[in-house]
């Protein structure tokens, strides 16, 4: 039986988290949902843990974890491809449909560049975020689940990271649609560029020369119909 502990904040990791708690092979030590409360129980951790699992957790883990404990994280991305910050948004600004979610090592000293356990494919469309996420929870769901059958029968092997790629996280002033951009853009590109900042991440804009701006939140793209 193995014993981990689930660390994540995000909707979309508790989503994952209750979907895989069933699972026959697996005794759930704890979940823990904030920092705060990370760091209140980090000292108690118990020694005989098999794993930890980090899922959309945004903060570095200390080496004296990782050094102790097989820390395991999910990267929406192809690594070594987008490594860093905002991969979904990065992905489908640059046109990417077809991904991977990726199961790697969690390291204090390089950033989404552990050893990589597993891999499912991961459907990048969807006109909001929310079916992005329900695409992230169903694929990282498939990973763990044959994961965790297999464990600790599993081998993991090392990135190339000279393959890959590395993109910073994204700011909110990055939103912005510049006129130029609005009017240089094909539509797909600008669909893509709206669709993957929706909610819960800093929504496009564009804003006119007096600081007025119209922010989008939500949107479709049709294609023409080529019988007609």
């Amino acid at each position: 039986m193995t014993k981990l502990i689930l660390c994540g904040y995000r909707e979309w990791a508790k989503d994952i988290f209750e979907k895989i708690s069933s699972h026959s092979k697996i005794t759930i030590v704890d979940k823990i949902y904030t920092l705060e409360d990370y760091n209140i129980k980090v000292d108690t951790f118990p020694s005989d843990l098999d794993l930890i699992l980090f899922i959309g957790w945004s903060w570095i883990i200390p080496k004296e974890i990782t050094d102790k404990f097989l820390c395991l994280g999910i990267h929406p991305s192809d690594l070594p491809l987008y490594r860093g910050g905002s991969p979904l948004q990065h992905q489908i600004i640059n046109g990417i449909q077809n991904s991977k979610v990726s199961l790697m090592t969690l390291s204090s000293v390089k950033l989404d560049a552990g050893e990589i356990w597993a891999q499912e494919d991961l459907d990048l469309s969807g006109k909001n975020m929310d079916e992005v996420f329900k695409n992230i929870v169903a694929s990282s769901v498939k990973m763990l689940v044959d994961f965790l059958n297999k464990f600790p029968n599993v081998t993991a092997k090392e990135q190339d990271i000279s393959l890959g790629s590395y993109y910073k996280r994204r700011t909110s002033n990055e939103s912005r649609l510049t006129m130029e951009q609005f009017s240089s853009m094909n539509l797909k590109d600008i669909y893509n560029f709206i669709r993957c900042l929706t909610d819960p991440y800093p929504n496009a804009y564009i804003e006119d020369k007096n600081g007025n701006r119209l922010y989008f939140q939500n949107v479709n793209y049709v294609e023409k119909d080529s019988s007609t």
